[in-house]
């Protein structure tokens, strides 16, 4: 096999890699399980705000927590709870993204009613405002013992207060279970590799 059908070949599957990685590495959402009321107004409940600021990835063993808001945006993320199982654990990273500061304790303080058995919880440093995770910040956590497919099973789980909403409303969210990639879509990146092969052979022996 000749250099260049060697380089080709191996461009081909580092794009399939590349393309069965970004069916599992991408960011995930959440949704609202419970919101507070507005001072002076009769507003209740969830609104779609704080989903559409919050978001997680998980990449190997980190979790990472953003929030999406624009500099303009005065929304902050707080409290952060984890219901897991035996052999899981959860602990903050050491390196954190400037002006996020957390230590242990706090938590999200979700609804009773969900029956979660928490089992790490995470807040602010002092001053919520100055340290949690504001508009464009990041906050990072090493996890063990957790994979994607604990998140889909809700073998492992995490909820998040988001504060300082339209109106001073906060809400309580939970994370949204990701979607397994389907089978297919697995076969059809392995297929890519294997006609690829192929063509490469057929030109080789065609020399």
């Amino acid at each position: 096999m000749s250099s260049m059908t060697k380089k080709t070949l191996a461009k081909a599957v580092l794009a399939s890699i590349a393309a069965l990685t970004s069916l599992t590495a991408h960011a995930f959402g959440f949704e609202c399980v419970t919101g507070s009321v507005a001072p002076g107004s009769t507003a209740a409940g969830c609104t779609a705000e704080g989903a559409s600021l919050a978001s997680w990835d998980l990449t190997g063993n980190v979790l990472t927590i953003r929030n999406a808001a624009g500099a303009a945006n005065g929304s902050v993320i707080t409290g952060i709870s984890f219901d897991s199982i035996v052999g899981q654990t959860v602990s903050l990273s050491a390196l954190q993204g400037p002006g996020v500061l957390y230590t242990t304790g706090g938590g999200a303080n979700l609804p009773a009613s969900m029956g979660w058995s928490v089992d790490f919880e995470f807040s602010p440093d002092k001053r919520p405002v100055t340290n949690g995770i504001n508009a464009g910040e990041a906050l990072a956590f090493d996890l063990s013992g957790v994979s994607l497919a604990d998140v889909h099973s809700g073998a492992f789980k995490f909820g998040v207060h988001i504060q300082a909403l339209t109106g001073d409303r906060s809400e309580k969210l939970i994370n949204l279970t990701p979607a397994v990639p389907e089978p297919e879509s697995y076969a059809m990146v392995l297929a890519g590799v294997v006609v690829v092969g192929g063509v490469l052979r057929r030109r080789q022996l065609q020399r």
